[in-house]
């Protein structure tokens, strides 16, 4: 712990519920202060982020889900804001669900630059997942998350939880939602042949086949090096 004590930890969500905080960005503040707290592990990592970027955080009635983000640019530059849904002030033990949703969309924040893939949907649910069990979120209370169900949260941390690096991106692409980076290398590279042969204009395509090759050699390297890091640190219960 690097500000507080175990007990003290230990007590944090609780006590929200005993006193609110007196607004709303003090009770997501304090649950991004809650997940800084968890040891050293993605809950720093994206804590630290989220101050470097000088990160806003509020409770919206106008988003469609549970969490949502946006970008705001102003003189200071462009700043993350991370939004909660109304819906969910007060709900359980607010610190601990919040730092998941809030945990889900850092993420996004982080890997928006990456090709939308199932790669890139597999990082997304590592983050939540891991801050979930940081937080002392066991296998067994999903879909309760802080003591509010949320089926949708509880599925992205149970598809991290059954697969992990090697096989997470297929069981997502499976559904059809999102592709694998291989397949769209594969797609991007016959673009590219097919255009070469047309005599049209291929900078953009080699451009895109590059940012891939990129994107699948940070996921199979340095993500991985990451998550297993992780599990040296956490296992799961």
């Amino acid at each position: 712990m690097r500000a507080i004590s175990l007990f003290a930890l230990l007590l944090i969500p609780f006590q929200l519920n005993a006193a609110q905080p007196a607004s709303d960005a003090a009770a997501l503040e304090g649950a991004v202060t809650f997940m800084g707290d968890s040891g050293d592990g993605t809950g720093v990592w994206l804590t630290d982020w989220l101050r470097d970027h000088r990160a806003r955080y509020e409770f919206s009635a106008d988003i469609a889900g549970k969490s949502s983000r946006r970008i705001d640019t102003g003189a200071a530059g462009k700043v993350p804001v991370i939004i909660l849904n109304s819906s969910t002030k007060g709900d359980g033990n607010a610190y601990a669900y919040y730092a998941v949703l809030i945990a889900r969309e850092a993420a996004g924040f982080i890997h928006m630059g990456m090709p939308e893939s199932a790669e890139k949907r597999y990082m997304e649910n590592s983050c939540m997942a891991e801050v979930y069990f940081e937080l002392y979120g066991t296998r067994a209370d999903l879909p309760l998350i802080g003591g509010v169900r949320d089926e949708e949260a509880a599925a992205q941390i149970n598809s991290w939880v059954w697969d992990g690096p090697d096989s997470g991106p297929d069981s997502i692409a499976r559904d059809g939602k999102y592709k694998t980076i291989s397949v769209l290398q594969d797609e991007a590279r016959t673009a590219l042949e097919l255009a070469k042969k047309e005599g049209r204009d291929t900078a953009a395509l080699e451009a895109e086949l590059d940012s891939l090759g990129r994107e699948k050699a940070y996921y199979d390297k340095e993500f991985r090096q990451r998550e297993n890091y992780w599990w040296t640190l956490y296992q799961p219960k």
